[in-house]
């Protein structure tokens, strides 16, 4: 069956996902911005006629105020020369009162606020019973005032009186008012917009002020329309087309890039099938790169680093287990061979004192018994190293602590190693261990064993005892032949044995040294070797001293 490639599917998906959706994004985005300029249209509409509402209301209430401050001030005048002279220098002082009166007569004045004519407006005050104060403003000058700060100045804004008569404007085009006035609703509620007029895209709008009876027009010019509505139009048609090509360009180039990327991939998963573990994904990474195959070549390089390592770990496995297995046979052969002699000696000796053919005198049975007793303890030994290994690496040795003569058990030690020499050096004064007494022989005689299976031929073995604080330091030294120090550093592992003439011809399971150090270790101990004066071991054990407890509270 015919398939297409990733890069196929994406340039055919651009084509149906991109240009489609933007022609009918076009019409909907043209559709809503006729909408939504319409609605700012209204609304900017109703908050310009809302501020010329707010600045015709401000001027009017700024003059009652003034007008009302002035009859108060008149009250503390004594003639009326004075106030006469007083309301002159006020019209003098003010570009917008054109005349300023003061009445006595009731009859005449029946509101505070009187419209006379088409450019001006009245306020009067009262002043005190028969006493009042009249103020005309001119409307010119009002008109300016108001439309001195530009507001809504790309609208026309017309204010007409009950009878429709125009009294302030920002526009001079009469035949647009005249038009407007013909569209305007008849009952116009007081304080409250409304919005009248055939076209929706030229929102008009009217307020109806309490006092005075004037109406608030303000009309939307067809020059907002052109630049909200037209030119947005053909702007957002451009902008439409400029981003399907773009997004098509683009399209293409995240094709080619993602195709490119992915044939990385296939490369390195077909290195990795023929056993190529150090192939590596090497992606060409831009910003169209997406984040999940970067994600992907990261954790598939990862995935064939561990494989790698993992291969390799396989392969040093294989061969430690090749080097185990040889240990295990080595350490069965080694393990029978040590076991045969003293058995065979045993089995000589015992042979020996049955026989009745044969008459044993009172000291050879005394010697082959010593013989066998020997024999017998080397075996309780090394059955005893073979059984304290698991609870070593497993760190569940049981230490059972005592008060111990750390110079009775070396002497108890030295007396079954005949064959060299032995200079034991102790002071008098070392105090009692903290030991476990039996796993201390253990130690002691590991440990002089081994000097004297490894140390040259007519040497002596020097064990020297001192204190340092709280511990005791044992030091056992031997002659031998010169340890490398790589070598040095690995003799407390297990089945380890140093390959020269001497071990060659000197059998022994390579666990001495393992054993001896996990039960220095779990008494609070420490051990280490030295190779400059031939073999050195020397291991540390605490002193029973004040509270022994203290040192084992934590450990047992």
């Amino acid at each position: 069956m015919f398939r297409l490639r990733i890069f196929e599917q994406l340039i055919i998906l651009f084509f149906i996902a991109v240009l489609l959706p933007l022609c009918i994004a076009a019409v909907i985005v043209i559709n809503v911005n006729q909408h939504a300029v319409r609605a700012q249209l209204k609304y900017s509409t109703s908050i310009s006629i809302d501020n010329i509402h707010q600045k015709v209301t401000g001027k009017i209430n700024d003059k009652k105020k003034t007008i009302s401050y002035l009859s108060q001030s008149i009250k503390y005048l004594d003639s009326r020369d004075k106030i006469l002279n007083f309301l002159s220098d006020i019209k003098s002082n003010s570009s917008d009162i054109k005349e300023i009166y003061l009445l006595n007569d009731n009859g005449l004045i029946s509101s505070d606020i009187n419209y006379h004519s088409p450019y001006r407006f009245e306020i009067t005050e009262k002043i005190d019973k028969n006493k009042y104060i009249k103020e005309v403003i001119d409307l010119k000058a009002l008109e300016a005032e108001l439309f001195n700060n530009k507001i809504g100045s790309k609208r026309d804004i017309f204010i007409i009186d009950s009878d429709n008569n125009l009294i302030l404007s920002n526009s001079n085009n009469l035949e647009y008012f005249n038009n407007i006035i013909k569209e305007l609703p008849k009952n116009i509620s007081k304080e409250q917009i409304i919005f009248f007029g055939k076209q929706k895209n030229l929102p008009k709008a009217a307020l109806r002020l309490k006092l005075p009876d004037w109406t608030i027009i303000v009309a939307t010019p067809e020059r907002l329309i052109s630049y909200g509505i037209i030119k947005a139009r053909f702007k957002i048609i451009l902008t439409l087309i400029v981003a399907a090509v773009i997004s098509i360009i683009s399209g293409i180039w995240y094709s080619l890039s993602l195709r490119t990327s992915i044939q990385q991939l296939f490369k390195a998963i077909i290195a990795i099938g023929k056993g190529n573990y150090k192939r590596r994904i090497r992606l060409i990474k831009n910003f169209f790169t997406p984040y999940e195959l970067i994600f992907l070549s990261k954790e598939f390089n990862n995935m064939v680093k561990k494989i790698n390592k993992s291969y390799k770990n396989l392969q040093s496995a294989n061969e430690q287990l090749s080097k185990l297995d040889q240990m295990k046979s080595n350490l069965i052969d080694t393990v029978s061979h040590e076991f045969r002699t003293p058995l065979t000696c045993i089995k000589g000796y015992t042979s020996r004192l049955l026989r009745n053919d044969i008459q044993v005198d009172e000291n050879t049975k005394i010697k082959s018994l010593k013989v066998i007793k020997q024999q017998t303890e080397r075996l309780s030994r090394m059955v005893e190293d073979l059984l304290v290994i698991p609870d070593i690496e497993s760190k569940v040795l049981r230490i059972c602590p005592d008060e111990v003569n750390l110079k009775e058990s070396i002497e108890n030690c030295t007396m079954y190693f005949t064959q060299k020499q032995i200079n034991v050096e102790i002071p008098d004064t070392l105090p009692n261990l903290w030991v476990d007494p039996d796993r201390l022989e253990q130690i002691i005689m590991n440990l002089i064993d081994n000097a004297n299976k490894y140390s040259q031929k007519n040497s002596e073995i020097n064990l020297k005892v001192y204190q340092d604080k709280n511990f005791a330091v044992v030091n056992i030294q031997n002659d031998c032949n010169p340890i490398p120090d790589d070598k040095l550093n690995i003799l407390f592992d297990k089945f380890t044995r140093i390959e020269d003439n001497l071990t060659r011809t000197t059998r022994g399971t390579g666990l001495g040294l393992f054993i001896t150090k996990g039960l220095i270790e779990n008494m609070g101990g420490k051990i280490k070797l030295s190779n400059k004066k031939g073999f050195e071991i020397s291991f540390t054990l605490p002193l029973y001293i004040n509270q022994p407890s203290e040192i084992y509270d934590k450990k047992y």
